[in-house]
């Protein structure tokens, strides 16, 4: 068995050449800072929930506090008191129930970046940089215990801290003193992406990594070019499971469409040779005259159309003579190339494709592989009714899609939609091409 460890450290997207987040690829994703006025809310409410939970101390043992103060002997008059198991009991509980709820907060916004205020509120904190949940230690002890650091310096601390901090972010995220302590920052989830939904993430990073390699990287051509010194263009005519197999096109000048011929290569006739010759002396042996054999006419060269400038997509063949009267008509091959140049064959009632189909009104269950889970466990029906082909979305959770002529039209789950040869249907992350071959 050989075991194999990979010890590349992991590459964080978004970054600049610093290592810090980039503010412009979360907007990218969908990302959307959550306002500082829903952030002081959301700390309200937590606020308020701590003052319901001491309440009985606020109202049982502060004011028994404040007449212990005015009494010449404070421990007497403690002793002396007859609700003092009363007042014991209302300082454990407003005690144990707050410290309980600090401990939830710290774990829920550990572990889900989540509280309760941001919870009612739409709101999750994320790490700066990854944009995934914040660590434990880092995004929520580190983060409380700076707030709560604040109140040593009464009213001006908090003030400071927590409403004046976040003016002063030079990224204008709104984030404060504690966010920077902890590398964390809030997202609005109800108008934008919410950064925990796995699915939805994955699908948005791979989606602005494609479009950013689609507007920065320049793909080398994997055509043979057809001379020197002559600009090379790609151009897509196929695909297989080998790779995309492509031609060259040049910017040559253009040959003409009809060269002229080669002038043809004819012999003279044995007679006219020999009355052309000098005629030999009597004495000397004459040699059998051989005549030289003919030359086959140059053909012509065909018609070039290469190097023209233009390119045209390959003539499909024209349709075939009708069959006579009575002869049998062969149906149609429908075949769906997937994107990893797999062919499906849609024959019978037609197929099913998802991750694990089952067997369903007669359609072939197709199952193809899917790393990243767009692909729903019954995605897709395609269906034949005779030469016809129609595509339906079974209820799948990343949807369906036809497209056709650079245009894409969202399938509606249950809705039967006719197929032309051609058309790319896309099913979550995957697509395939559709191919009628008639006759």
């Amino acid at each position: 068995m050989i075991w194999e460890i990979q010890d590349e450290a992991r590459k964080v997207e978004g970054l600049d050449e610093h290592g810090r987040a980039r503010p412009d690829y979360a907007a990218s994703l969908g990302l959307v800072p959550a306002a500082p006025g829903r952030r002081v809310t959301a700390t309200l409410v937590e606020v308020l929930v701590v003052l319901v939970l001491q309440l009985p101390l606020l109202l049982a043992v502060l004011p028994a506090a404040v007449e212990l103060t005015g009494a010449t002997d404070p421990q007497a008059a403690l002793r002396g008191r007859s609700d003092l198991v009363l007042l014991i009991v209302c300082a454990a509980v407003s005690y144990a129930l707050t410290t309980a709820f600090i401990i939830v907060q710290l774990v829920l916004h550990g572990r889900r970046g989540v509280t309760l205020g941001k919870a009612l509120l739409g709101i999750r904190s994320v790490n700066v940089r990854t944009l995934e949940r914040p660590t434990f230690w880092r995004g929520a002890v580190v983060r409380y215990l700076v707030l709560w650091g604040s109140f040593l310096l009464p009213l001006l601390g908090p003030l400071l801290v927590v409403l004046l901090s976040p003016l002063f972010d030079s990224e204008r995220r709104g984030r404060g003193w504690p966010d920077l302590a902890a590398a964390t920052w809030f997202v609005d989830i109800r108008r934008g992406l919410n950064p925990y939904d796995a699915k939805r993430m994955r699908i948005a990073r791979k989606t602005v990594a494609s479009d950013l390699a689609d507007e920065r990287s320049e793909l080398p051509s994997l055509a043979t070019p057809a001379g020197e010194h002559r600009p090379e263009v790609y151009i897509p005519v196929a695909r297989n499971s080998g790779g995309v197999l492509g031609a060259t096109r040049t910017d040559a000048p253009a040959v003409p469409a009809t060269a002229p011929a080669a002038p043809a290569v004819v012999a003279p006739a044995p007679a006219a040779a020999a009355a052309a010759a000098p005629a030999p002396p009597v004495a000397a042996a004459v040699a059998p005259t051989v005549p030289p054999p003919t030359a086959e006419p140059i053909a012509s060269p065909a018609p070039a159309t290469a190097g023209t400038g233009t390119w045209a997509p390959p003539t499909l063949l024209p349709d075939a003579a009708p069959a006579a009267p009575g002869a049998p008509t062969a149906p149609a091959t429908i075949t769906l190339v997937l994107d990893t140049g797999d062919t499906v064959e849609v024959s019978g009632a037609g197929v099913l494709i998802g991750r694990a189909p089952a067997a369903d009104d007669g359609l072939v269950p197709t199952p193809v592989l899917d790393r990243t889970m767009s692909v729903s466990k019954t995605h897709l029906a395609v269906r034949r009714d005779g030469d016809a082909l129609l595509v339906e979305d079974r209820g799948s959770t990343n949807g369906s899609a036809l497209a056709r002529n650079g245009g894409e039209r969202p399938l509606v789950p249950g809705e039967r939609v006719p197929v032309q040869d051609g058309d790319t249907i896309r099913f979550g992350d995957r697509h395939a091409e559709v191919r009628i071959a008639r006759g």
